[in-house]
């Protein structure tokens, strides 16, 4: 039987524009899109219809609860539910505060179960939900006892990107973060810390001296990743490199950094983390971690289909291959 591997594979893209093909999804670029229905039509391949459930009974409603929109999570999730029998319903939370839980009005036998996706609860609301329904932690996650979680290995991908970089020759290298550090405290996002973590272990095992002055921390937007930028520009010390853990914090850097004369990556090499569409589309492209997030989405729901049906009782972890991409932004 043909799957969306198979047609990825034939037309040379990924499982998840395959997928945004599929769903007439506007991000396609009529290249790509062209690539996809060529391969599509010559493997024949036909998409799998939801299934239906085994009693005839009215399916079970998963929630997604996002902090973020992640279209190709969202995709991963809805294509396995579709074809196993689930609806799926979409609960965009914008912040973290607490909130009526959007599921309440559902029967309770109807609810499947909860994607948390991207959004931190605190170890005792995570703990007390856990105890209710199957909860399966998707991108950002809480640790707590008996824990279901899919991501990427966020210190092992940090390795890798900042090892790039050291391997190109530099050795300057600067980090931009979500969050604050203040001395030992820590109010990071989860994936913050570890691709930090990664960062600090490349400089070690490289013999590169670590230096707190090219360390930085600011929020998502791109006013606060440029202003970091600027900061680390007047603190004239050497620097000839910068790990950003976002593609939007890396964008902000590079288009600073190009309009302050410095040539990039001659004089400093940017990379970020993520692959989002916005990494192609700066000059020179971006070198960035490639997160598979519709792999990430699709496994979520595997996952939490385990926990319903008894096949998984114990909590896990499970990693997600990342893979470097390597553009302008660090190589010539």
């Amino acid at each position: 039987m043909v799957t969306v591997v198979d047609v990825a594979k034939k037309a040379g893209v990924s499982v998840a524009t395959v997928s945004r093909v599929l769903n007439s999804n506007y991000l396609v670029t009529k290249e790509k899109r062209d690539k996809v229905l060529k391969a599509i039509n010559e493997l024949g391949y036909v998409p799998k219809t939801t299934a239906r459930n085994e009693k005839g009974s009215e399916k079970k409603v998963i929630v997604v609860v996002a902090a973020a929109i992640i279209h190709d999570v969202i995709a991963g999730i809805q294509d396995f539910g579709e074809q196993h029998g689930y609806e799926i319903m979409i609960s965009y939370q914008a912040s973290q505060t607490k909130s009526p839980q959007p599921w309440s009005f559902l029967p309770k036998e109807q609810l499947g179960g909860l994607i948390i996706l991207n959004m931190l609860f605190n170890e005792q609301e995570l703990q007390e939900l856990s105890e209710k329904v199957p909860v399966v932690q998707c991108g950002q996650y809480t640790s707590i006892p008996n824990a279901y979680t899919v991501t990427v290995d966020d210190e092992n991908a940090a390795y890798s990107a900042v090892n790039h970089l050291i391997k190109t020759g530099k050795r300057n290298i600067a980090f931009i973060g979500l969050g604050m550090e203040d001395g030992e405290v820590s109010v990071s996002p989860n994936f913050s810390k570890d691709r930090y973590k990664g960062y600090r272990k490349a400089l070690e095992d490289n013999g590169i001296g670590f230096n707190p002055g090219l360390v930085k921390y600011g929020d998502y937007t791109f006013e606060s990743s440029a202003q970091l930028a600027k900061e680390l520009i007047e603190m004239q010390a050497p620097l000839d490199a910068v790990f950003c853990v976002t593609d939007n914090i890396a964008v902000a850097c590079l288009n600073t950094f190009k309009e302050a004369g410095y040539r990039i990556p001659e004089d400093v090499a940017v990379c970020g983390f993520d692959n989002q569409e916005i990494s192609e589309m700066t000059s020179p492209k971006l070198t960035t971690v490639d997160q598979p997030f519709y792999e990430i989405g699709y496994e979520s729901m595997r996952m939490l289909e385990g926990i319903i049906k008894g096949e998984i009782s114990t909590g896990r972890r499970l990693l997600i291959e990342h893979k470097l991409i390597k553009r302008g932004s660090t190589v010539i």
